[in-house]
């Protein structure tokens, strides 16, 4: 209608915030629920995989879609998709496992951050979430700025770097999905960490726009094999009864936490460039990466997917 102001999208991006610290640790949790410990990881590498997909697909849709009906419609037509979630949701037949809290909610929240940060495979992991989710993701935000001043290119030039990282990401859901019981979960985890920081390294030091793509397209890969086999590491710890709560602090330290490393990025670029920016991140993670892995023993075990490996 033409009368949406800066104001009113922030408004609806706090709105959008709210809902989401709701859905994503109950839609997380109902996982586990909905396929059971077994095939969790594999489930996750799928709905990673779709997720991807459609970051992938999503963007040419939407540029579109936006020619066709405007900005206005694409919005509309994305709000109108979600009664297919709806019905979907509301055809499955899931016998949910309700656990019977009797606690006042702040004494609940209390238990579940005591029981997440006492657990000794959990706390890590989810410290682990939380720098990368500061210095790690943040790279997508400089993403526009090095397609226009680094390469010197467009929009067009923009879609291609978003898509490698889909592609990477989509590939990388396969592979967990594909070897989450024949390879431990630590290799998936800081393999992955490593390849992200050496590949989103690479790809700063790169002036050539292919090269770019590849580099990317690696970062992506290493990313989501990372977060991928965390996020079904995580669920399966957890029990039934606390999941839930754990889900949230998870949502927190990947979501939540994500944006003080779009501000320090966006920060550091400032003073001492993006390159510099990006490369501070990768450096970062994949220190506290192999900071975990040489006391993996001590602090994670030797993570596997299966409930009871033989």
């Amino acid at each position: 209608l033409n009368v949406i102001t800066v104001f009113e999208i922030c408004l609806l991006a706090f709105l959008l915030g709210v809902v989401n610290a709701i859905d994503y640790p109950a839609r997380q949790s109902f996982v586990s629920e909905f396929v059971g410990k077994d095939l969790l990881p594999s489930a996750i590498a799928m709905n990673s995989g779709i997720f991807n997909s459609a970051r992938v697909i999503g963007p040419a849709v939407a540029g579109i879609l936006i020619v066709l009906i405007g900005t206005g419609g694409a919005f509309i037509l994305n709000a109108l998709s979600y009664i297919a979630v709806i019905l979907a949701i509301l055809a499955m037949k899931v016998k949910l496992y309700v656990p019977e809290i009797k606690l006042h909610p702040l004494a609940a929240i209390k238990e579940g951050l005591a029981y997440t940060f006492k657990h000794s495979v959990i706390r890590p992991l989810l410290i682990f979430v939380g720098v990368s989710s500061i210095s790690s993701w943040s790279y997508s935000t400089m993403l526009p700025v090095i397609t226009q001043y680094t390469f010197h290119l467009g929009a067009t030039a923009l879609g291609f770097l978003y898509i490698a990282v889909g592609i990477g990401a989509v590939l990388a859901s396969i592979m967990v999905s594909a070897l989450s019981n024949k390879l431990s979960a630590t290799k998936l985890i800081f393999g992955g960490n490593t390849l992200f920081a050496i590949s989103l390294i690479l790809f700063t030091l790169t002036h050539n726009f292919p090269m770019a793509l590849v580099f990317l397209f690696f970062a992506g890969f290493g990313l989501l094999a990372q977060f991928t086999t965390i996020n079904a590491t995580v669920k399966r710890l957890a029990g039934n009864e606390i999941r839930g709560r754990v889900m949230s602090v998870y949502a927190f330290m990947f979501i939540g936490l994500s944006p003080i490393g779009s501000f320090e990025v966006g920060f550091l670029s400032d003073r001492f460039g993006t390159a510099f920016a990006l490369q501070l991140g990768a450096v970062i993670v994949l220190l506290f990466g192999v900071y975990l892995f040489i006391n993996r023993k001590t602090m994670l075990g030797d993570l596997h997917f299966k409930t009871n490996p033989s």
